[in-house]
């Protein structure tokens, strides 16, 4: 029992994300940077506080090392500091996951399921360029995908800049309290978007610059994807140029697959209609997380979602599932106003380069609603659940994870992603 209580001890021993302390301010004349094969040394620089032949503290030693972290591409980042002929020397090594991938992801479970397929490449040309092309498929529709994204290592100070191409057909039906359908629509989608960004997770000075969206969009019903025998809403077609304009504060540090810190981001959404049959529609949001990672193994996080929009469009009203609370069905939580709220431990027993293992328990309940004050007011669906994570950090694609969950009768107990 001793030796048990000494290994879990060192098990839970407090994290060190910077790899070493310094006494106090001390100048650096030079830098190094160590890694395995594919970022450039240049976009790793333009994440350090500093540059060579300036005064360094532990603060901007410590920071630095975050926003490497938080660029995700890296399955080990830390430091040390040498004299090399007579100078000081900032040795930073930084090893690159490996991010380049073919895709192949499932989530689901016995009646509710989505496949995704394709390729994607989070380190593009080894500068954090993010480019994908990915095909999904599942009980709630099919979409074709192609997008990308240009780091604000690449573009002015913080922001980034994105966007993507989608097509295919969704799916949204709803369910009552007993869990029986009510309704289906089923309608075929286009849509171009292009969005300018300051994110959060890289922004360490915070100022105000709010992020932009621009989408234009087209949504027609088609009668052959809903539910046979289940009511449908009369046919439409609508087209729509959307902006959207969100903002937030507060840092998520990423080490790994387990974060710490906290988020808060608000949006608004204006719809506006290209002929007679798009009537005008605003959407609002609000979503806030936090972490906090106590050691090495303990991590706790709480997560709050809800957003409202006035659309009374079938097809433009909210439609959460299992992704959002565990053990529903896609559609059970439905309307023009929803929220979704989690809070989970997370004990991550093996945290190496090459497998990590992670047990979370949890409790996760939302609701929707067509009335804002009733998603409050009316009894919320509740699960309560645990999972396990098997992943490779070094390649962070590869991972498999088991929910088992409860939420009520016929719920859908059991959920796996990978």
């Amino acid at each position: 029992m001793y030796r048990i209580l000494i290994i879990f001890t060192a098990l839970i021993s407090a994290i060190n994300i910077s790899g070493q302390n310094i006494s106090g301010p001390l100048q650096i004349d030079s830098i190094v940077i160590k890694k395995n094969w594919r970022t450039k040394d240049k976009i790793i620089k333009r994440e350090l506080e500093f540059r060579a032949g300036q005064t360094v503290t532990q603060q901007m030693l410590d920071e630095s090392i975050k926003k490497i972290w938080n660029m995700k591409n890296f399955a080990d980042v830390s430091f040390v500091i040498d004299t090399i002929d007579d100078k000081t020397t900032l040795i930073l090594t930084a090893k690159d996951a490996f991010t380049i991938v073919p895709v192949l992801s499932f989530r689901g479970n016995k009646k509710d399921f989505h496949l995704t397929m394709g390729i994607n490449d989070q380190n593009f040309l080894g500068r954090n360029i993010n480019l994908s092309i990915m095909f999904s498929t599942g009980t709630n529709g099919k979409t074709f995908h192609f997008g990308t994204n240009i780091p604000r290592q690449l573009l002015y100070k913080n922001m980034n800049l994105s966007g993507y191409v989608s097509y295919g057909y969704g799916v949204h039906n709803k369910y009552d309290a007993d869990r029986e359908q009510i309704s289906s629509v089923g309608y075929r989608l286009k849509s171009f978007s292009i969005n300018i960004g300051n994110p959060w997770h890289t922004d360490f000075k915070y100022t105000f610059s709010p992020n932009l969206s621009f989408n234009l969009f087209q949504h027609k019903t088609d009668t052959t994807l809903a539910t046979s025998g289940i009511p449908t809403p009369n046919d439409y077609t609508v087209n729509y140029f959307s902006i959207g304009i969100s903002e937030s504060t507060g840092t998520i540090t990423h080490i790994r697959h387990q974060e710490d810190g906290y988020n808060i981001s608000v949006n608004t959404g204006f719809g506006i209609g290209l002929d007679n049959e798009s009537p005008y529609f605003q959407s609002f949001g609000l979503s806030a997380s936090y972490h906090k990672l106590f050691n090495s193994v303990i991590q706790i996080s709480a997560l709050f979602r809800t957003a409202y929009t006035t659309s009374e469009t079938p097809s433009l009203k909210y439609n959460l599932g299992s992704h959002d609370v565990k053990g529903i069905l896609q559609g059970e939580i439905s309307g023009k106003a929803y929220y979704t709220t989690y809070i989970g431990g997370g004990f991550t027993y093996i945290n190496k380069k090459w497998f990590a293992l992670e047990h979370t328990v949890y409790i996760n309940w939302g609701n929707g609603k067509d009335i804002y004050p009733k998603i409050f007011t009316t009894s919320p669906l509740f699960a309560a659940g645990t999972s396990l994570n098997f992943l490779v950090p070094m390649i962070p694609w590869l991972y498999i994870k088991f929910f088992f969950s409860y939420s009520g009768k016929n719920s859908n107990w059991f959920n796996i992603e990978f």
